[in-house]
């Protein structure tokens, strides 16, 4: 087995260029750019390369308190969305030149992995956290923060504009001569489903209103359990909260003898690339992945600079992508 090479320190450094440890570590932190020479600085610049030193980061935090560390708390719904997402997050996290730490909850322990997710980004000192959850920890612990799909008046946050989606969905439905509508989602894009679907001039009913329970939802068995509410009296069109509930969706009404999309047409709020390679590929709303990270990124970054600045928010709309799943309405 070949020996394994020895790290290099900064007293290898120092010794290498013939200066004092302290001077060199200055040097390297920029800390004592003023009051070191051109000639030393060019000497340190050398020896780093000729030896390929790397700071040793974790010693740096635990000496000056401060971690470069980006904290990520996200549900593990299982979903292609959150997967993005989190492969998203890390691209941008490094490169703003921060390591990232992420910690997922969700399911029936959800409750004592988020209560541990958030011990743990106590614990490592971390600079500031991304959340799905707006936590009253995070302020308790003076910890920057900024949240994901939620207003509140604590954190920073960036949401999708849910009310002009359903707004979206609702003309684009009715485009294709669709007037009685029905949704599978959660809070307020339930509540907003409500407030418009009569200002568009299409209707709907209660029992075609289906909330789902969000961390422990069964997709597959919502659409069924929706079939059973309204009597098997289905609506024209069917907005899902996401790719999850309406790939579902596409499942069950085969199995229950509906065809999407000529018996039913179906749109995602919500969506990654796998929705253009269904059959019938979806309609949905494309999340662009980067987008959302970046601006999260970029507020948390913002936020740790001025912690007591006032706070901000970032609203993203997505793009409405037709495809296959909705048709002109044959009724």
């Amino acid at each position: 087995m070949p020996e394994r090479q020895k790290r290099v320190t900064l007293k290898d450094v120092a010794d290498y260029c013939g200066l004092s440890r302290s001077l060199v570590a200055f040097i390297i932190s920029n800390s004592g750019y003023r009051n070191s020479t051109p000639e030393n600085r060019r000497k340190v610049a050398e020896a780093v390369k000729a030896l390929n030193y790397r700071p040793n980061t974790a010693a740096r935090e635990l000496r000056a308190r401060k971690s470069s560390t980006i904290g990520v708390a996200m549900p593990m719904s299982g979903t292609g969305i959150y997967g993005n997402m989190a492969l998203e997050l890390q691209r941008e996290i490094k490169k703003r030149g921060f390591t990232s730490l992420f910690s997922f909850w969700g399911g029936d322990d959800s409750e004592e992995l988020h209560a541990q997710t958030l011990q743990t980004f106590f614990e490592r000192n971390i600079s500031g956290v991304i959340s799905w959850d707006a936590s009253p920890c995070f302020r308790e612990e003076k910890i920057p923060a900024v949240v994901y799909g939620y207003r509140n008046e604590f954190y920073d946050y960036v949401v999708l504009d849910e009310e002009q989606m359903i707004i979206r969905a609702l003309e684009h439905l009715k485009r294709f001569g669709h007037r009685r509508i029905g949704i599978l989602s959660v809070g307020e894009r339930n509540r907003f489903f409500r407030e418009h679907v009569g200002r568009c001039g299409l209707e709907s009913k209660p029992e075609w209103i289906f909330e789902l329970t969000f961390w422990s939802r069964r997709p597959l068995d919502a659409f069924g359990k929706f079939y059973r509410e309204c009597g098997g009296v289905i609506p024209d069109a069917l907005i899902c909260h996401s790719d999850t509930e309406a790939i579902a969706a596409l499942s069950s009404a085969a199995k229950l003898g509906i065809r999407v999309p000529d018996d039913l047409s179906v749109i995602a709020l919500d969506s990654s690339f796998m929705t253009a390679f269904l059959c019938p590929a979806l309609d949905s709303f494309d999340l662009d992945f980067s987008e959302i990270t970046e601006q999260l990124v970029k507020l948390l970054l913002a936020r740790i600079d001025e912690p007591a600045a006032p706070l901000r928010s970032v609203r993203i709309l997505p793009q409405l992508v037709h495809r296959e799943s909705v048709i002109d309405c044959p009724r």
